[in-house]
């Protein structure tokens, strides 16, 4: 994206959402496309976290079946 390039979008939200960003957007003293851009880009995070969740949930799963391998290989070992 070019630097201070913006693209617009129209979309159609529930009131009580359009009141909420407009509420925020006064409070804050920035405009409505700030506030839906952050909130974008909160979520975007939120994602990534959740992403970067599975994969770590995953990879320990995957250690902990080869731990279990290894374990079970040393009392083969041990024991033979």
């Amino acid at each position: 994206m070019r630097q201070g390039h913006r693209e617009k979008v129209s979309v159609t939200i529930d009131p009580s959402l359009y009141d909420a960003i407009d509420r925020h957007a006064r409070r804050t003293r920035v405009s409505k496309s700030k506030v839906i851009e952050d909130a974008i880009r909160l979520w975007q995070r939120s994602q990534a976290a959740a992403l970067a969740r599975e994969g770590y949930q995953a990879t320990a799963g995957e250690d902990l079946a080869d731990a279990e391998a290894y374990r079970a290989a040393l009392d083969e070992i041990e024991g033979g």
